[in-house]
């Protein structure tokens, strides 16, 4: 066993991976969090006996004469901690550093401001469709430095990467890397949008094989100057020779500008013109990979909708209950209520900030809901914003519970209940995922408790 510690910071799912991955290959590790909860020591239990635990706080040279320190996603990459061990010469790796460099398999990396779930969800069942052994990972589901030890060299790793993520590889390199869009968010981590952009571009400049780039996204579009590797594009703008795109009614694969029908884009399972576009982005990333159009098209006919992306919670009397709770920026959002043509749209919104403008997100709302229900950190925001574009239709309530309940009140047939919040979730949950679990239960409920309409 070393004798210097390797101190992880964190004591989250990517915390623990660290922790139990470093502990196995022989070193002192030290798992530090500001928390200390029953959830997290009952967690800790399962860790290797050599792991030191030290919660309820820890100060800000906690890791300055250690071998290696390991932040989780959710530690600033500046933080004072990181910093000061710096200042050492204290290498500072994260968990999916550590997957990049210990990993054998062929790296499928996507990343993007909005639709990474779906798309590399997609990506992963188009591979499985085609015979390959996948893993997904990622930002997505268990950590995949759990799980190398079951990974070939022959199989596919499928990650969805987050900027904090990349930010935190030192060589991000993927045999495929596909940037879907980039527009602002988290810009109260990263400073600024050149430097939220950067960390996507970090992708593309290390791609070894292909870059998958959005062509209709200037920004991504652009990326292509930094690529070493072979450029596909995806997207609904003319000017695609190589990559995905749309030809009337199908969605079409084209090769040095020849274009070949994959699937019709009524075959797509999915709510929403952003929606077609991850398609798009998954079927150029196949093709990349070297997969035929027809397991692509099989594979997409059949693929559900992720949890918390544009869900059907519950569909009766004619009014239809949608959990897109990942919907964490505006941008998001703003597609959420763009993607139910020919219907009514009764809004629930609101949530954390995160330094942007609300002011596409308001206008939207006007163009497409009939009634906005407002809750959370965010609801005065949103009501001001919405009350000076004379928008009468809203209510401000304290929690997702009471917008639930809210919603029910005024909903009527043909009407969309849509939970496309806008916002991060940390004003009343722990993330996304919870806040979407919330509102399904409660709505749920509804079944056998109905609300008189007003």
């Amino acid at each position: 066993m070393t004798e210097r510690p390797v101190v992880v910071i964190g004591a989250g799912r990517s915390g623990f991976a660290c922790a139990a991955t470093l502990a196995r290959e022989g070193h002192h590790v030290v798992l530090v969090d500001r928390a200390d909860t029953p959830a997290i020591r009952e967690r800790a239990a399962m860790l290797p006996e050599s792991v030191e635990l030290r919660l309820g706080g820890y100060p800000v040279d906690v890791a300055v004469d250690a071998l290696m320190v390991c932040p989780s996603p959710g530690v600033p990459w500046d933080a004072p901690e990181l910093q000061a061990a710096r200042a050492r010469g204290v290498p500072v790796r994260s968990e999916m550093d550590l997957v990049f460099e210990r990993c054998r398999a062929r790296i499928c990396g996507i990343t993007g401001t909005n639709g990474k779930t779906t798309t590399t969800a997609l990506v992963a069942a188009i591979l499985e469709r085609a015979g390959e052994r996948v893993h997904l990972g990622g930002n997505i589901g268990v950590p995949m430095l759990d799980r190398l030890d079951a990974v070939a060299a022959a199989d596919w790793v499928v990650l969805e990467l987050s900027s904090f993520q990349i930010e935190s590889v030192r060589e991000p390199r993927c045999a495929i890397a596909c940037v879907l869009n980039v527009t602002p968010d988290h810009l109260d981590r990263h400073g600024d949008f050149a430097a939220y952009a950067e960390t996507k571009r970090r992708l593309v400049r290390f791609a070894l094989d292909d870059a998958v780039l959005g062509f209709d996204d200037p920004v991504t579009r652009e990326m292509a100057s930094v690529a070493h590797s072979r450029v596909r594009y995806f997207g609904l703008q003319p000017g695609i020779d190589d990559g995905a795109t749309r030809r009337g009614t199908d969605v079409v694969s084209v090769e040095s500008g020849v274009p070949a029908p994959v699937l019709p884009v009524a075959d797509i399972p999915l709510f929403g013109e952003h929606n077609l576009e991850n398609v798009l982005a998954a079927v150029a990333v196949a093709r990349a990979a070297g997969v035929e159009s027809s397991p692509i098209a099989r594979a997409v006919r059949d693929f559900h909708p992720v949890a918390h992306r544009l869900q059907t919670v519950r569909d009766d009397g004619g009014i239809l209950w949608v959990n897109d709770s990942k919907a964490t920026n505006v941008d998001a959002a703003v597609a959420a209520l763009r993607s139910f043509p020919g219907r009514t749209i009764v809004w629930i919104g609101g949530g954390k900030g995160a330094g942007t403008s609300i002011d596409p997100l308001a206008d939207e709302v006007v163009r497409h809901a009939r009634f906005a229900v407002l809750n959370g950190a965010s609801a005065m925001e949103l009501d001001t914003a919405l009350a000076e574009r004379g928008f009468a239709g809203r209510t401000v309530v304290p929690t997702l519970g009471d917008a639930v309940l809210a919603a029910a009140g005024v909903a009527r047939a043909g009407d969309v209940v849509l939970l496309a919040p806008g916002y991060k979730s940390f004003d009343q949950f722990r993330d996304f995922e919870e806040r979407g679990d919330v509102f399904a239960e409660a709505v749920r409920r509804l079944a056998s408790h109905p609300v008189s309409n007003v």
